[in-house]
């Protein structure tokens, strides 16, 4: 429920409230006492301050507990306030269940403390309705802010696959090299020829003993032969 919601449920409640218990409670105690003038109780002197006094304080104390949001604290101390002075408007106008009526030479005393108190007792029963949804609305409050605590930590939180990607964009390792092993290529497959031993170098035979010699010679060295 909204600030502004709460704003005007709790005017409605007051406006309501001073209705149920000033204005109309006024009006018919005057009608009483007018008509009766001999009808007396305990709080008949100053009946109507009592009853102005206990209306503006159930007034207020619903007014704040409409204004609160439910599930909080405030909301049950003042609803639990509202029923106290409801029970104590209650009694005054009842006069504490004793009335005197005086009518000429008859003197009749009317005793009915014992309604009056089991009304007071079903009224304190609302008290259990209150702490019931106190906790009610608690305990709903506090699972809606557990959700709205884990979907926003989700949101926070990077899944995995993103870590993987931002970690081989932006962190390469050994790990994306390739393992495939290395092949060397002969250099004699690229144009390159090593030089020749000597063992491997030409050669040339001697026509007369068959001696070889290397290309410089010019006369064999066992015969003394020419080389042509």
């Amino acid at each position: 429920m909204s600030g502004g919601s709460r704003i005007s449920d709790a005017t409605w409640t007051a406006f309501t409230e001073c209705i149920r218990f000033i204005v109309v409670p006024t009006v018919l105690v005057n009608l009483i006492t007018s008509n009766y003038p001999d009808l007396e109780t305990a709080f008949t002197p100053d009946l109507e301050v009592y009853i102005i006094f206990l209306g503006l304080m159930i007034v207020g104390a619903s007014t704040l507990e409409t204004a609160n949001r439910p599930g909080t604290h405030k909301r049950l101390l003042f609803g639990l306030t509202g029923i106290a002075f409801i029970c104590l408007w209650t009694f005054v106008i009842f006069g504490g269940g004793v009335a005197n009526f005086r009518y000429g030479t008859y003197f009749v005393r009317f005793d009915i403390s014992k309604i009056v108190y089991i009304i007071l007792a079903g009224l304190s029963l609302k008290g259990l309705l209150v702490i019931q949804t106190f906790h009610d609305n608690k305990q709903a409050a506090h699972a809606e802010a557990m959700k709205r605590e884990e979907q926003e930590s989700a949101q926070k939180k990077p899944s995995s696959g993103a870590r993987q990607r931002r970690t081989r964009t932006y962190v390469p390792g050994f790990a994306t090299f390739s393992k495939v092993a290395f092949e060397v290529t002969p250099d004699d497959s690229v144009g390159y020829a090593p030089p020749k031993t000597s063992a491997e170098a030409p050669f040339k035979e001697c026509p007369v003993c068959g001696a070889k010699a290397s290309l410089s010679e010019k006369t064999c060295k066992h015969c003394g032969a020419w080389f042509r």
